[in-house]
């Protein structure tokens, strides 16, 4: 039985000890969570308790009028000057235009004062002298006064010898009336 006691009883103290150690740890821990809750407690309460500062109201921009006026004023005169560029730039435009209309209708209306359209006489001369009095088989004529033109076409139409393409031009000048050898000259000149 000897041995039984010292079992039991070894058994019964390591028990003993241990139950006292569990209830110890149990206590510190209970003690530590009280006091974490107690420290936050207190913490939410200091935090509560700091009173925050109100907010800065900023300050609102105010109209000026006469800010605004000058503001105004100034868009208007850019806008102003704006628009006077554009008016002057059309004028310009419309003044080369109406120049331009001038000149071919002062061109078209002396060809057809006489009743007769240059481009379209000077058509049966093309294949020779080319679309724009160029100059091909036959000479060139955009570079000739117009009045050298009649005068040379009233001759081959004359009869008159002029050269080595007399033979060629004669019959082609007999076809034209004085109208028509005009019509050609300012129609060839014009290029």
């Amino acid at each position: 039985m000897k041995t039984r006691f010292n079992v039991t009883a070894g058994s019964t103290l390591a028990m003993l000890l241990l139950s006292g150690s569990l209830v110890l740890s149990g206590c510190s821990g209970d003690n530590d969570d009280a006091q974490k809750a107690a420290e936050t407690s207190q913490s939410s309460q200091n935090t509560m308790a700091v009173k925050q500062p109100e907010p800065e109201a900023t300050p609102k921009a105010t109209l000026e009028p006469e800010v605004v006026i000058e503001k105004v004023e100034e868009q208007v005169k850019q806008a102003e000057e704006a628009v006077a560029e554009t008016v002057e730039k059309a004028e310009a435009m419309t003044k080369e235009v109406v120049e331009d209309a001038q000149a071919a209708v002062e061109a078209s209306t002396e060809t057809a004062s006489a009743g007769v359209n240059g481009q379209q006489a000077y058509s049966t001369c093309i294949g020779c002298h080319g679309a724009n009095g160029e100059g091909g088989v036959g000479p060139q004529l955009n570079n000739q006064a117009p009045a050298d033109i009649v005068a040379k076409l009233e001759k081959y139409k004359a009869g008159e010898q002029m050269g080595p393409m007399t033979g060629m031009m004669a019959p082609m000048a007999q076809g034209l009336s004085s109208e028509q050898m005009e019509a050609i000259a300012a129609f060839i000149g014009a290029k």
